[in-house]
Parts: C-alpha cells; sequence; structure tokens
C-alpha cells in the first residue's frame, strides 16, 4: 500500500480548490435580477422659524432740489376800490377837542397844532403848509417825534407849527393845508386872534 506524505496532501488539497476556482469562474453568469419598487416618500419636514429682522439701513442722502418753475404771469391790475374823500380837522396841541374852525392866540411858531387826517393814501408822506389872506404860504415843520406820513389805513395823528423860529404871524383867517406825497390834499380853517389885553392894575388908594 502506497503511503502518501503530508506534504504531498496538502498540495493535492490545493490542487483541487484551484480547480473549482478555475470551474466557477468559467461558469456562465446569471441573469440580472428586477430593479426593487421605489420606496414611500419620506414626510415633509416641518416649517424652520422665521429668521430676525434685519437691522434698519442707514438713510440714504437727500436728492438735489429740482430746479425753480418759471414765474407766471402778472395778473390783470384789478379796478380802483372806492375812496373816502380827505378830510382833516385841526385843534389845539394839547387839548383833546375844540370848537371849529379852531382858534389859536397870536405868537412865535403859531400855529401850533394837532392834525387829524382821514381818506388819504396809506403810507403817503404828507406836506403841511398854511396859507394867508394875501396867498403867502408858510411851511409847517413836525413836532418831535410825530409822524410825517399817513398810516396803513390812509389815516393819520400829528402835531405841527410854523417852520421858522422867532416868526409871528399876524391875527386873520388862514388855510392849514395838508398835501400827500401823491397829490391828494385837503384843508382846514385856523384863526390867530390877538391876546387879550392885559388888564390895568387898579392903583392902591393913598392911605
Amino acid at each position: 500500500m502506497l503511503r502518501t506524505g503530508r506534504p504531498a496532501l496538502w498540495a493535492f488539497l490545493i490542487l483541487l480548490m484551484a480547480i473549482g476556482l478555475l470551474a466557477a469562474a468559467c461558469a456562465p453568469q446569471g441573469e440580472q435580477g428586477a430593479a426593487g419598487a421605489k420606496g414611500a416618500t419620506g414626510d415633509k419636514g416641518a416649517v424652520g422659524d422665521k429668521g430676525a429682522v434685519g437691522n434698519r439701513g442707514a438713510t440714504g442722502d437727500k436728492g438735489a432740489t429740482g430746479d425753480k418753475g418759471v414765474a407766471g404771469a402778472k395778473g390783470p391790475t384789478g379796478n380802483a376800490g372806492p375812496t373816502l374823500p380827505a378830510k382833516v380837522v385841526v385843534i389845539p396841541t394839547g387839548k383833546t377837542s375844540s370848537p371849529q374852525p379852531v382858534s389859536v392866540t397870536k405868537g412865535a411858531r403859531q400855529p401850533l397844532v394837532t392834525i387829524y387826517g382821514t381818506g388819504f393814501p396809506a403810507d403817503d408822506i404828507l406836506l403841511v403848509e398854511v396859507i394867508g389872506a394875501d396867498g403867502i404860504s408858510i411851511a409847517m415843520e413836525y413836532l418831535a417825534k410825530n409822524p410825517d406820513k399817513t398810516g396803513p389805513t390812509g389815516a393819520f395823528k400829528t402835531s405841527v407849527r410854523t417852520d421858522i423860529s422867532g416868526l409871528t404871524l399876524a391875527a386873520g383867517a388862514y388855510s392849514l393845508v395838508v398835501t400827500s406825497l401823491s397829490g391828494v390834499t385837503a384843508s382846514a380853517p385856523v384863526f390867530i386872534t390877538e391876546p387879550p389885553p392885559t388888564p390895568t392894575p387898579t392903583p392902591t388908594p393913598t392911605p
């Protein structure tokens, strides 16, 4: 009986395994199996929390000013409104009333009078003069801080006196004439009277 040694046995087993692997490699490959069914769609995830509001952006620069529009055409001049006739009333300066026509006592710089006027143009310069029966005109000057023009309604109150220092007008009738720079005029009579006579002192009886 032939005995085989251990190394020969191992070589024989390895040879059998190699033949088996070779036979398996040479065997025909089987057909590919059918694809499996598609899995079910998963549930939709929950909505995420709203993000925080971002910081407000910086204010933009102011835009350039637009060009000025063309000026409109001047409208037509309105009709002149109704006007009152100009009128002046004269009283002695320092009094609040006086009989008319006014009367002042003869003296230096007289007539010293206050004039109240209405019906003149608004904010108009005034010229005042006193005219005698002989036609001679004497300019009048405004007392300190008295207005020389009308107010916004065309009315005024002002005090005047003759413009020549040391001049004494003769007793008689005069016209005090007020004329605005725009040409509106009004007048009032003024009488200058002689001062009353100085009483003669009664002599003291001799004892």
